[in-house]
């Protein structure tokens, strides 16, 4: 019940702060008219852009599970890519939520074991948040090196860069180190008095599991290095987003700097739990960054609305897409329970959940030549 509330509050929260903000711009100038100097081509290429975002980790994620031996073809990653989105978008962060529908989703269309999905999608979203974080630690030092104003506030953004790269890194390094984290916490919980046997037959699952994490991240390295580099695009894209709102809009190429510090901003938003969608949370944001970067002293509110709602209609096109997907692929009842934080994904789920007979079929498609080196 107290999860319903929440996320009740957390809503109205969200469209309060919007409506405050955008109408806070409404006061200074006309967002729509800015959005009408875009035009419908700008504007398509904005959503195409936002598409970016979901579409190449998965297509990246197609290449590991292809590595591992599980013949899942790319439509199918972008499938249950976007049909996460709109799992994500409700979700506390904008990258996470929505993996228990993806592994469900490719396990059931393909007949494949559910571990071994959920082993190579761990492995595709450290490699996503990898790439966000490479790029927001090079636009960070370009926007504070080239934009003094944003010198004064260095100390929250170096901090909250510091605590997201330090998380990570000891995420990334456990698995790479092959410290079997997961099946160290099951042993922890085990001695603990904590459902031991239950536990027990757990372990089992949870080393098979870190072995072939280990294995993705060690072992079929050429594969790994041309994943992260189809997944790098999303980061990319992210990053030259504005420079498709504002040479739409006048003519104008802005500045790597300004490219860079609304990357920084944007990201940190969608990775700290926060409002669905950053809703409300982002156009404060960006209003307040584009009043610190002085990109306009006469406009700046106006086209740091018309960027944010800009960004709403990719998010409305993204969330239309995956919604339509959730429904015509018959996953509505799946992803409403994963919405509410009914369905998780747990090792007990990966084995015991996998449809019959899924081991014995995925046998005989033993991982690629890199994958066994």
């Amino acid at each position: 019940m107290w999860k319903k509330v929440l996320f009740a509050c957390s809503i109205l929260l969200g469209l309060a702060l919007f409506a405050f903000f955008i109408g806070k711009a409404l006061k200074e100038g006309n967002p729509l008219k800015v959005i009408g100097d875009v035009g419908w081509i700008g504007v398509s290429l904005f959503v195409l852009n936002a598409a970016l975002v979901p579409a190449a980790p998965a297509v990246g994620w197609a290449m590991l599970m292809r590595a591992e031996g599980l013949n899942v073809p790319v439509s199918t990653a972008l499938k249950a890519a976007f049909m996460g989105f709109p799992i994500n978008f409700v979700a506390p962060s904008m990258y996470l939520g929505a993996e228990p529908l993806k592994v469900i989703y490719v396990a059931k269309a393909h007949d494949v074991p559910k571990r071994r999905v959920l082993a190579t999608i761990v492995v595709s979203k450290f490699q996503e948040v990898g790439s966000l974080l490479l790029v927001m630690l090079v636009a960070a030092g370009i926007a504070l090196w080239r934009i003094p104003d944003l010198r004064r506030h260095q100390g929250l953004l170096i901090g909250a860069m510091g605590i997201l790269v330090v998380c990570f890194g000891l995420g990334l390094y456990s698995f790479i180190g092959n410290f079997k984290p997961t099946e160290k916490f099951i042993n922890l919980l085990a001695r603990l008095g904590v459902a031991k046997r239950k536990l027990a037959r757990l372990r089992s699952h949870a080393r098979e599991m870190e072995h072939i994490i280990h294995r993705s991240f060690t072992r079929g390295w050429r594969t790994f290095l041309a994943a992260q580099a189809v997944t790098l695009v999303s980061a990319v894209s992210i990053l030259l987003r504005p420079w498709i709102f504002f040479y739409f809009m006048n003519g104008r190429f802005l500045g790597s700097e300004y490219l860079c510090a609304i990357y920084v901003v944007t990201n940190l938003i969608n990775m700290v739990p926060h409002t669905p969608g950053g809703l409300g949370i982002f156009e404060g944001g960006m209003l307040g960054l584009f009043n610190i970067m002085n990109l306009s002293q006469e406009q700046g509110a106006e086209q740091a609305a018309a960027f944010s709602l800009m960004t709403r209609i990719g998010d409305a096109v993204l969330l239309m897409v995956g919604i339509y997907l959730i429904i015509h692929l018959n996953m509505r009842a799946f992803a409403k329970s994963v919405t509410k934080g009914e369905q998780k994904l747990t090792m007990k789920d990966a084995v015991i959940g996998s449809p019959p007979g899924a081991e014995a079929v995925s046998k005989p498609a033993a991982p690629s030549s890199e994958a066994r080196s």
